[in-house]
């Protein structure tokens, strides 16, 4: 199947945004990030609205989005209500977040979390389809939910080192390898499931994936860059915690987010590498039959 760039685009810059609220959320509950809280909202406002200006071009005409409206049970509507509610909770928090209301701040917080949640998984359930077995399995929005957490907490993680307090970087870093872990599981998850999806075929075979036409992307896209160098780079970043670092806290928390800023461009490439492949193995069923 011809990959759809502007959904793919629409798809990872929402789960970057959606991993940002969830990162927001956990900050509240722990009472932490509060430097950086506006910061925070504010890119993750952007990240969805840049999701959704992407998720038009997919359309042709922007108008044609109300047409999706006029039909509220479909998975399409529900995701457009989904990036809603997502951006209105950023935008409240972000201007809470100048003011001085602990309480109002907490709850948006944790609806924040919760939309950060929802919606990956909003957007992933609306790929399933029976006709497409590699895309017929609650992996599929499980891994939009994974990568997003992957890219979003550790891109909140490294906005913390540099513009955070230094006291607030032990418990970002956790997230964030958090984050790393849910992105590779998920990631594992949904390869498992493209080699296991019902009416065999060779275009969506693990054989492809590993040793054919796809390995490539595969091993260097996926395994290399969205799995193993941002885990190694996480890893880096606990090895020289500011209060581990015998350099200085400023010049350990100056590594420590160069470190996960290269981990969060890793995991960019590797949800858009998984991604692509998630096209290239979309045979439907009616090329089996016809």
């Amino acid at each position: 199947m011809e990959i759809q760039w502007p959904l793919l685009i629409f798809s990872v810059l929402l789960g970057m945004g959606s991993g940002l609220l969830v990162f927001i959320g956990v900050g509240e509950l722990k009472g932490a990030f509060k430097k950086v809280r506006f910061v925070l909202a504010v890119s993750a406002l952007a990240l969805l609205a840049a999701g959704g200006i992407a998720s038009t071009f997919h359309l042709g005409h922007i108008d044609r989005a109300f047409h999706i409206l006029g039909n509220l049970n479909s998975a399409f509507s529900h995701e457009l209500f989904a990036v809603a509610f997502a951006a209105i909770v950023a935008l409240v928090y972000a201007v809470l977040s100048r003011k001085d209301y602990p309480a109002a701040s907490k709850v948006v917080g944790i609806l924040a979390l919760v939309a950060g949640i929802v919606l990956p998984l909003t957007a992933g359930i609306s790929f399933m389809m029976p006709a497409r077995p590699a895309w017929d399995s609650f992996t599929l929005p499980l891994m939009y939910l994974g990568t997003g957490l992957g890219m979003g907490l550790v891109l909140g993680a490294a906005i913390v080192y540099l513009k955070g307090d230094a006291q607030d970087a032990k418990t970002a870093l956790l997230v964030a390898i958090v984050g790393v872990v849910c992105s590779i599981v998920t990631m594992v998850a949904y390869v498992a499931a493209i080699a296991m999806a019902p009416f065999p075929h060779e275009s969506r075979s693990l054989a492809r994936l590993t040793s054919g036409s796809l390995a490539v992307e595969f091993w260097v896209g996926v395994v290399l860059l969205g799995i193993v160098v941002p885990a190694a780079l996480v890893a880096l970043t606990a090895k020289r915690s500011p209060k581990a670092s015998a350099g200085g806290e400023a010049v350990a928390l100056k590594q420590g987010a160069g470190y996960l800023c290269a981990a969060f461009v890793c995991l960019v490439v590797g949800s858009v590498v998984l991604r692509t492949i998630m096209y290239a193995v979309a045979t439907s069923v009616e090329s089996l039959i016809y």
